[in-house]
């Protein structure tokens, strides 16, 4: 599913910082969608757990607004703020 395709792209140096026109990384889409295996990855892989996109929201303000639970516990213990 997701979570192999996103490793197989970041064992290949998939930028995991690569920002979209409105700042968005991989780690804000994942968040939104409650991938948590998918935000953990791109996490162990150096995504910034307080990339903010053009609006100045974070990933937790986007697990949060989406209800995803297990995903606002994860960016918690790796640091969010």
């Amino acid at each position: 599913g997701r979570t192999e395709v996103v490793k197989l792209l970041l064992d290949h140096d998939a930028e995991v910082e690569a920002k979209q026109k409105d700042s968005w990384t991989a780690l804000h889409f994942a968040v939104q969608n409650g991938h948590t295996e998918v935000v953990e990855l791109l996490l162990d892989h150096g995504a910034e757990v307080e990339a903010k996109q053009k609006d100045n929201w974070t990933a937790l303000y986007y697990a949060a607004q989406k209800g995803h639970a297990e995903v606002v516990k994860l960016l918690l213990d790796r640091g969010a703020d």
